[in-house]
This record gives structure tokens, C-alpha cells and sequence, in this order.
């Protein structure tokens, strides 16, 4: 599977479930899935933690490896079209447990999904913005910090951002540690 993406068909094979009911989960918010145009996609790194959770003290399986990535780590959600940014912040941030969103859409279904402590959002991406991102994750949740980056940031921009409920515009390329100290100021504000 290219990029560990699946439809709702490869989804409901991979869990051996039907279709109606992954689609049913799907649309009711209770499984990990995002819609890019009218399709459900869903990440299998997502769903095989879901499929865990969903196991967590069932009589039986008391001999199941099940642990949770990284636990009382805080979360911090990069959304980034370039695959190579998602990896960066995975392999340079260590300390924090790193979810990857490729796009608005399917950073908008993480963030319902998994609640992070922080969001690093790339403005410039295809289909939805990181503006307009920004702009649907505030409706939802005012109290995620959100610490936008852009190669291509100006004061307009940025302003807008402001006005948006960001904590902060990064411009691109960033220094490592000055997106570290963003991070802990974004986590004692939260």
C-alpha cells in the first residue's frame, strides 16, 4: 500500500469487517478517517492503534502485546505536504509523540480523532489551505495551539494567522531549537 493509505474496501478487508460498518465508523467519528473529496481514506499506522485500543482489556488477550506509542508523551501534529518535513520532525523530535497529516483534510479528522497537545501547520498545501485549516480547527477547538510554517510567509499572512487564533509564524527553513522552545511555550499554554 503506497504511503500506508487505504479506501474503505482495503480497509474493511484489512480489519475483516464490511464496508457499510467501516463507512458507519467512518462517518460517526469513531474510527481514524479522513475524506479527501467524497472518499473516506483512512492511515493503516491509524487504524492498527484504533484496532489496539479497541482491545485494551478484552477476557482473552491478556497475553497480547498491546502498548500505546510513546504514553505520556505530548502529541504534536505536523501537517505537511512534503513527506520529507513530516520525517524531519519524527526523527527530530523525540521527546514528543509526532502524528503526520499530509494535507487540511486529513489533519482536520487527526485533530478531531486524537486531540494533540500542538499543531505545526504547513500554510501552503494542496486542496484546503492552511488558513482555511486553521480557520475549521478553531471552530472546533479554540484551546490547540497552532504554530504555523511557510517558505512563503508575509505580514498579511501572518496577520491573518494572527487573527485566526495561530500562536505564531515560523518561516521556513526554521532553526530546530527555536521550534523546540515554540513547542514548550505552546504546551504551558494549553
Amino acid at each position: 500500500m503506497a504511503d500506508s493509505l487505504m479506501d474503505i474496501i482495503q480497509t474493511a478487508k484489512y480489519l475483516k469487517m464490511n464496508k457499510m460498518t467501516i463507512y458507519k465508523l467512518a462517518r460517526e467519528g469513531k474510527i481514524p478517517a479522513f475524506k479527501v473529496a467524497s472518499e473516506w481514506r483512512f492511515k493503516k499506522e491509524l487504524i492498527d492503534s484504533w484496532l489496539m485500543n479497541q482491545l485494551k482489556g478484552k477476557p482473552g488477550l491478556e497475553g497480547l502485546d498491546i502498548k500505546e506509542e510513546k504514553p505520556g508523551l505530548k502529541t504534536v501534529l505536523v501537517v505537511d505536504d512534503e513527506k520529507f518535513i513530516q520525517d524531519y520532525f519524527e526523527r527530530a523530535l523525540p521527546e514528543f509523540r509526532v502524528v503526520k497529516a499530509g494535507g487540511g483534510e486529513e489533519a482536520l479528522a487527526l485533530a478531531k480523532n486524537d486531540r494533540p497537545d500542538v499543531i505545526l501547520l504547513d500554510l501552503r498545501m494542496p486542496g484546503i489551505d492552511g488558513l482555511e485549516t486553521l480557520r475549521r480547527i478553531k471552530e472546533y477547538d479554540q484551546s490547540i495551539p497552532v504554530i504555523m510554517l511557510s517558505a512563503f510567509t508575509d505580514f498579511q499572512t501572518s496577520l491573518e494567522a494572527a487573527k485566526l487564533g495561530a500562536l505564531t509564524s515560523v518561516t521556513k527553513p526554521f532553526d530546530l531549537t527555536e521550534i523546540k522552545n515554540l513547542l514548550a511555550e505552546a504546551g504551558k499554554s494549553k
